[in-house]
């Protein structure tokens, strides 16, 4: 399995397969990553799930995978959390972030096809993987494969989405680098 898949089955996982999903993906993949305490602060607007979905996350802040944890798409998808790896590739500061749409990294020659099968995934809660033309704060361009997988809480609804972020940078005759 991918480590990309396997960070998203991982914040995915049943309550209480997440410890053991983790664990085996840093032995899997070699990583040095320690799964830190939960968090007993919460923002009062925060749910009890919203905030297990965070620590998950966060548990994966210094891998080099961007992940960002969104809202429900009829919210218009608002960022909850940015691990800290991705915001530092970025340039964006999390209080930037949350409360807004994801569309923020999108560059200035969206590919359309590319948008629509987000859309798609979005309106009809299925997984889907592209590769987009985004941009980081200060405007600079990279390259960025994405997967989108829907959170499903237990009425069965799409109660969040979990994205994973592959960025390369783009050098200047256009060709993708990594």
């Amino acid at each position: 399995m991918t480590l990309r898949r396997g960070v998203l089955a991982a914040i995915d996982a049943d309550r209480g397969a997440f410890r053991s999903r983790f664990s085996a993906l840093i032995d899997e993949h070699g990583l040095d990553l320690a799964l830190p305490p939960a968090r007993s602060d919460r923002p009062a607007d925060r749910t009890e799930r919203e905030s297990v979905l965070v620590d998950r996350v966060r548990a994966f802040d210094d891998l080099p995978l961007g992940l960002t944890l969104t809202g429900p798409a009829y919210r218009d998808t608002p960022v909850v959390y940015v691990n800290r790896w991705f915001r530092e590739w970025t340039g964006y500061a999390l209080d930037e972030l949350r409360g807004r749409n994801p569309r923020l990294f999108q560059g200035a020659d969206p590919d359309a096809d590319a948008r629509a099968d987000f859309r798609e995934a979005l309106s009809t809660w299925s997984a889907v993987t592209v590769e987009l033309r985004n941009r980081r704060r200060d405007g600079t361009p990279f390259a960025n494969r994405v997967s989108l997988r829907p959170l499903f809480g237990d009425a069965g609804t799409v109660t969040h989405w979990i994205a994973a972020q592959e960025p390369k940078a783009i050098d200047r005759s256009g060709e993708d680098s990594r």
